[in-house]
């Protein structure tokens, strides 16, 4: 690898750590800290082993010069696992004290749109930082890639910038108004209470939209992409598995209730795996894993387009 591009890349994943946004709590101009997408001294302690979970890696920097790659899972600290510049200080504890200060209670609806709320802003901090990153890439390291690639990370910024633009705006607005009125039926939701604690924990945004061909075509249109969102949460004694949705999206996620009620196990690991960028698991369960399976989920962590058929998805999750 380049000395010179190793070192620029080094220098921009610097960058991007300690990179924040405004607050995203509405008429918030306070700067951001490191929010948890999932409560590090709750659901992550819980599963960890020493403070610690499995997670993924994100560093480029780390992927280009030690050759991992960036679906791998690492060990990481809880305080540092599922962070995101998202809220400030205040409206951090405010916004979450529904699910970190109480205990969760089935079909509560202020905690099914704070769950929510808390998956889209991840989602939303996630492509935020994304494009940062590559902006910096395209301004300091362009001369130093190939064309093509260079090319392919304009393309992507492209996407990016539309998420941020359109779905962004539309997707918080629906949030918060779920969270300022949660019996006003924005949401619906699927909640089930397993009765003991899964090493595993998740906070995410996926796509109820199965078939590729028309995902694509709902992300490339000019209205909001449709989002789900998925939480796995692990408490002292049960494991809570949440999905909710807009109403207004519901023919889309029609096949979530079947799914949860007779496949809970292969839609658990399903979104857990292949549609999230926010999973952790506990050293137990992750180090019991087998390195032959281990690179199976590796794999399937990847674009739909390379990770083969859903029936192969391997069940490491068990619930």
């Amino acid at each position: 690898m380049d000395n010179k591009l190793k070192k620029e890349i080094g220098s921009i994943e610097k960058l991007n750590k300690n990179k924040k946004f405004e607050c995203l709590h509405p008429d918030c101009k306070a700067m951001s800290i490191g929010s948890h997408s999932q409560q590090h001294n709750g659901q992550l302690k819980i599963i960890s082993k020493n403070d610690e979970v499995y997670a993924m890696n994100f560093n480029m920097y780390e992927v280009l010069t030690k050759g991992s790659s960036a679906f791998s899972l690492v060990k990481t600290p809880i305080k540092n696992a599922s962070t995101y510049p998202g809220f400030c200080q205040s409206h951090d504890g405010q916004i979450f004290a529904p699910i970190e200060k109480h205990s969760l209670h089935l079909n509560n609806t202020l905690q099914v749109a704070t769950l929510f709320l808390r998956a889209i802003t991840y989602e939303i901090t996630r492509k935020k930082l994304a494009h940062f990153k590559t902006n910096k890439i395209l301004e300091k390291c362009a001369k130093l890639l190939p064309a093509e690639t260079v090319e392919n990370y304009k393309l992507q910024n492209l996407g990016r910038e539309k998420f941020i633009n359109n779905d962004l705006p539309f997707y918080l607005k629906k949030a918060y108004s779920a969270c300022n009125t949660p019996n006003s039926g924005v949401l619906k939701s699927k909640w089930i209470v397993i009765n003991k604690v899964i090493k595993a924990s998740n906070c995410t945004v996926f796509c109820p939209i199965r078939d590729s061909v028309e995902r694509y075509y709902h992300q490339a249109i000019a209205c909001p992409q449709v989002m789900s969102t998925f939480n796995l949460v692990p408490t002292a004694n049960e494991t809570h598995v949440v999905v909710s949705w807009l109403t207004e999206h519901d023919k889309d996620n029609h096949w979530i209730d079947d799914a949860m009620e007779n496949q809970l196990e292969k839609f658990i690991n399903y979104i857990a795996i292949c549609e999230s960028e926010d999973i952790c698991l506990g050293p137990d369960l992750w180090e019991s894993v087998d390195v032959f399976t281990r690179e199976k989920v590796h794999f399937a962590m990847h674009h739909e387009l390379y990770r083969g058929s859903l029936n192969e998805i391997p069940i490491i999750i068990k619930i």
